[in-house]
């Protein structure tokens, strides 16, 4: 099975209800195909004035976003469990629930009620022996990743035979400030043209900073 959004949608209404008492606003859902973050809960900092001095002020959080990984071929069970664990941590986030770690008691609590329910929540999931989709199951990609120095961040997918040339080019390039290079299997380097030359596409650094997280790195370059 692969998930979508308005699958995530359903099954996250069905679940505040059964289990949340209805009392988790509705956040941002995404599908990702991340190989080892199966499930993220992510959101933003924001400082709140609490009184009209300056010093009153406290952090809150916004903006939040589940997003579940479709990179394994896995059961709609498996999923929902994944969306159950990121569904825990967005309740003690929104409730502003303290915890020692971020799977410390107040986690485990709520996921043992959980699986007293007949799930099977973990803190870490075993993806060993899981079947990679077959949308996924595609040749790597050598990326480079480089940022300017004016700021700007850029993505190049280059044929592996032209990546020693690339990367001294890039050393060279007094306009670079740095450059790394990446293996990825992600189906949004799948339509890239392989580059020979330096060159790439341009790409928000909030992009860039999340797709280098989903990479290996490139090794022996």
């Amino acid at each position: 099975m692969q998930v979508t959004t308005d699958w995530i949608r359903y099954q996250f209404d069905l679940f505040n209800r059964e289990y949340f008492g209805g009392e988790l606003p509705l956040p941002k859902f995404s599908v990702s195909n991340a190989r080892t973050q199966l499930g993220t809960m992510r959101f933003k900092w924001k400082a709140v004035r609490t009184g009209p001095f300056s010093y009153q002020l406290k952090k809150m959080a916004y903006d939040y976003e589940i997003r579940i990984s479709n990179y394994y071929e896995i059961p709609e069970r498996q999923f929902q469990e994944i969306l159950l664990h990121e569904m825990i941590h967005y309740y003690i986030a929104v409730k502003d629930l303290r915890d020692t770690s971020s799977h410390g008691a107040t986690f485990r609590r709520i996921m043992d009620r959980l699986n007293a329910k007949g799930w099977h929540i973990t803190v870490r999931t075993d993806t060993k022996g899981w079947t990679v989709a077959e949308r996924n199951s595609v040749r790597p990609r050598v990326v480079l990743g480089v940022v300017m120095a004016d700021g700007k961040h850029f993505f190049s997918v280059v044929g592996p035979r032209y990546v020693r040339g690339i990367d001294r080019q890039a050393s060279l390039n007094s306009l670079i400030k740095q450059h790394a290079w990446y293996v990825s299997t992600d189906e949004y380097f799948r339509h890239f043209p392989q580059s020979r030359t330096l060159r790439g596409k341009l790409v928000s650094k909030a992009f860039f900073e999340e797709k280098i997280k989903e990479m290996k790195p490139l090794d022996g370059v």
